[in-house]
């Protein structure tokens, strides 16, 4: 059984998913008044022993390396996108799949 994550990138910070042991699955960006707020990937796991670099991007602090134990597993892609839509609540916000 295959599983699966959820990461983001705001304009705060990036998460790097050019990583062997991820296959990027999906991407999402997030719209709430017209403007962009956060790009969602969802990532498939292809090897358990991968870590997620989180880098800054309008704040400053050096790159953090985080083992992928700690992010939430999913079993499909159809958990993790509900989880998504979630945000498209209304007509200020607005969810675009664009991988």
């Amino acid at each position: 059984m295959s599983e699966y994550i959820l990461v983001s990138t705001t304009d705060r910070y990036r998460t790097v998913t050019n990583n062997p042991n991820l296959e990027l699955v999906a991407a999402y960006e997030y719209y709430f008044f017209g403007k962009k707020k956060t790009l969602f990937e969802v990532c498939k796991i292809v090897g358990d022993d991968a870590r997620i670099i989180i880098q800054g991007v309008s704040e400053k602090f050096a790159d953090n390396s985080i083992p992928l134990k700690v992010f939430p597993k999913f079993d499909s892609t159809a958990q993790i996108e509900k989880e998504i839509y979630e945000l498209d609540i209304d007509k200020d916000s607005k969810i675009v799949k664009t991988a």
